[in-house]
């Protein structure tokens, strides 16, 4: 008797080994049948994602979103998808993943803007920046447009750019001074009142490819409305032209503060990087120690600035250490313009070899972890860019780790 108990409990042993590691063959798979891509109106709506499983003994899935303007449901072999009306002329996007045991599977949800009339010039800007003056009523001078401005305001070749010298009784905090939400009328009286930017300040330009006017432009009305992260202008030019211009994102007025090349998310999954972890030692005389991690793959370099405890090990999750903090412990340096080029932690792309600039992004916001596995490495990322951007993915390879403190 004990021996046919003996064998039935190894054959039950064996049987949970397999179901608990298995073959690719017996693993359980999520796949989604219907597309991949779901593209709905600005009313909205309700749509179903089809999907099956494979090797798994329920259908049931577990569903993220990353937008607040979508519900999902999970019935039998589909997701009830439930897409709110969208308010704002911008358009928008977002990711849901279907997740089963370790397999997932990913729908991307695309939403047009509403429609806003008929205009000789629809302009949808990529860079925001400015110039803050805490006047007697705070002073926001805008600057719209497609590839940004120079670090002194003014327009680079190529770009088209749209400034709005506007005025609010709302103080901004110096430090990181944001345009405040209202209806702003045009001024053209110039009174510099609050709610209003001025006819002397606000204008319209599009530069040719050498840097110079090849069109200029000044209102002869215009309104301006700014709620929660959402610009939209509505402009007529003394030409007659009609234009509207809309903007989604930080609006932040410190002309310069932009170093990112880039106007949307990068995600990236790197592997076989080469990468160099250098110990340069407590450089600050706080007790921590500064690790420099540079990771390179074709052209491309993902440099990483941190502070930790160890000698031995710089591994560990790291939170972005703010410019003026004395706290150094487990953060990294963020992506910062120094007297000798790059400083801190950035993503770039070489160019013959070399950074110069034209594509790249500094980590400005978020985590950054790395993970230590015999003589590889992980970095992965969960970042902002000074864009807002969303910088995220993992880059690893074989590490190779230098001392080099004197």
């Amino acid at each position: 008797m004990k021996k046919i108990f003996s064998f039935l409990m190894l054959a039950t042993l064996l049987c949970v080994a397999c179901e608990k590691g298995g073959d690719e063959s017996t693993k359980p798979i999520v796949t989604v049948t219907s597309e991949s891509v779901i593209e709905v109106g600005v009313d909205g709506g309700t749509v179903d994602i089809l999907y099956t499983i494979t090797n798994g003994t329920d259908t049931k899935v577990n569903v993220t979103e990353t937008a607040a303007w979508i519900d999902t449901a999970v019935e039998a072999s589909k997701v009830v998808v439930t897409i709110e009306a969208n308010d704002s002329v911008n358009k928008r996007e977002a990711k849901i993943t279907l997740q089963y045991y370790g397999s997932s599977a990913e729908v991307t949800v695309k939403q047009a803007g509403k429609s806003t009339g008929d205009y000789d010039v629809e302009f949808e800007a990529k860079r925001f920046e400015g110039i803050y003056f805490d006047s007697t009523v705070a002073n926001y001078f805008v600057i719209l447009s497609d590839i940004g401005a120079k670090t002194d305001g003014s327009p680079k070749a190529n770009g088209t750019y749209y400034f709005f010298d506007m005025y609010n009784n709302t103080k901004a905090d110096a430090e990181c001074p944001i345009l405040p939400n209202g209806n702003y009328t045009y001024d053209v009286d110039n009174k510099f009142t609050n709610l209003t930017f001025s006819e002397e300040g606000s204008w319209y330009a599009v530069m040719d490819n050498k840097g110079e006017y090849a069109k200029v432009g000044s209102f002869k009305d215009a309104s301006v409305t700014v709620k929660d992260g959402n610009f939209e202008a509505i402009i007529e030019l003394t030409s007659g032209e009609k234009h509207h211009i809309v903007f989604e994102g930080k609006m932040q007025t410190t002309v310069g503060h932009v170093r990112s090349t880039f106007f949307e998310d990068i995600e990236f999954s790197v592997e076989d990087a080469t990468i160099t972890a250098s110990l340069l030692g407590d450089t600050d005389g706080d007790g921590q120690q500064n690790w420099f991690i540079e990771a390179k793959r074709g052209d491309d370099i993902y440099m990483v600035d941190v502070f930790t405890a160890s000698t031995e090990s710089c591994a560990g999750l790291y939170q972005m250490m703010e410019v003026d903090s004395k706290d150094y412990a487990n953060r990294y340096l963020p992506g910062l313009i120094g007297e000798d080029g790059l400083v801190g932690s950035w993503y770039a792309k070489l160019t013959n070899g070399t950074i110069k600039g034209d594509v790249l992004a500094p980590m400005a916001e978020g985590v950054i972890q790395l993970v230590i596995e015999g003589d590889t490495m992980r970095i992965e990322y969960g970042c902002k860019d000074d864009a807002g951007n969303d910088i995220t993915g993992s880059v690893s390879g074989k590490l190779t780790v230098k001392d080099m403190r004197e």
